[in-house]
């Protein structure tokens, strides 16, 4: 089989797919940004119980444990050619969390946010630096108006005058491997199995998780019921579910796009968290949503409003 991969992704990035496909996958990605945009009130009332660490391994032990007896049904169509591409996914999976938790202990929630949000400008960047695959026009555009956004949403109305330091240094590469991990996804997602791509990098994230709270000694597995449930629930839908829909939509689309529909994240975490905890959005966050807004519409409709029609040649009075 030899993987594939490479002539379908040349295929993906070069907008070979069909449109019907891109918008479903679009859709697909749309709802897992709603998934995450669900989890940050649930981690901050998580958190008052036990350490970001400990509560990564949790999520992602049950995570790995919810997927098992399915890889059990489907072992037969394993195959040693998902190890390599699952490990390199599951290492930008397990790194950007990594960094971000450990970049929050000395930032803040705003910044980190905001930072973790470069992404979007970097996914596009890289895609140009290190793939040589150069966007369309529109899907540029639409990620520096996701950006905007993301300052807008994250960073207005913050009163902390911090000067640059230590965790939003980690925070920045922290959002590198957010935009390694969309990356790889589009460059091994394609032709890959959807199911052993998504079960070997959570299992890969979960070992690393597993040292992490090894090393730190905050590994406490005497918790209360609600932080199971929390844990659970963050397994089931913020990463089974999300990275499942993640994986397979990248075989469909491609990695700008996908950056430009996640930026929708904090959107969704701030309705939640307005809606969950009565906290504050204020004017300019909600402009920061209608720009990212803005910028997907931009990616998504853009193609089409610059395709040319056929018989453009003569014109008609």
């Amino acid at each position: 089989m030899r993987f594939i991969l490479k002539t379908r992704c040349a295929l993906l990035l070069n907008n070979k797919t069909s449109p019907a496909s891109h918008w479903i996958a679009d859709a697909v990605l749309l709802g897992v940004s709603v998934f995450w945009g669900t989890s940050f009130a649930i981690i901050k009332e998580a958190l008052g119980e036990t350490t970001p660490a400990n509560l990564l391994f949790i999520r992602f032990f049950f995570s790995c444990l919810l997927l098992l007896p399915v890889g059990w049904t489907r072992r037969k169509t394993y195959s040693g050619e998902f190890l390599k591409p699952g490990v390199i996914i599951g290492f930008f999976l397990f790194t950007a969390f990594f960094t971000q938790a450990w970049g929050l202990v000395f930032t803040t929630a705003s910044r980190s946010g905001f930072i973790t949000g470069l992404s979007v400008i970097l996914v596009p960047l890289l895609a140009i630096l290190v793939l040589r695959q150069m966007p369309a026009r529109s899907a540029m555009v639409g990620a520096a108006l996701a950006f905007c956004g993301l300052y807008l949403l994250t960073t207005v109305d913050q009163t902390q005058a911090l000067s640059f330091n230590w965790g939003d240094f980690l925070t920045l590469i922290c959002a590198f491997f957010w935009a390694g991990h969309i990356l790889a996804l589009g460059r091994y997602s394609p032709g890959g199995d959807t199911f052993w791509l998504t079960f070997i990098q959570l299992a890969t994230s979960c070992i690393g998780s597993l040292g992490w709270v090894v090393l730190t000694g905050d590994l406490n597995l005497r918790l209360p019921t609600g932080v199971y449930g929390a844990a659970f629930y963050l397994a089931l839908t913020c990463t089974v579910l999300a990275y499942l829909g993640q994986t397979w939509a990248q075989a469909r689309t491609t990695a700008t796009r996908t950056a430009i529909i996640l930026s929708m994240e904090p959107v969704f975490a701030a309705f939640f968290a307005w809606f969950w905890l009565g906290e504050k959005v204020g004017v300019w966050g909600w402009m920061g949503a209608a720009s990212i807004l803005a910028g997907i519409l931009l990616a998504e409709l853009g193609p089409f409003l610059t395709r040319r029609p056929e018989n453009s040649g003569t014109p008609t009075s």
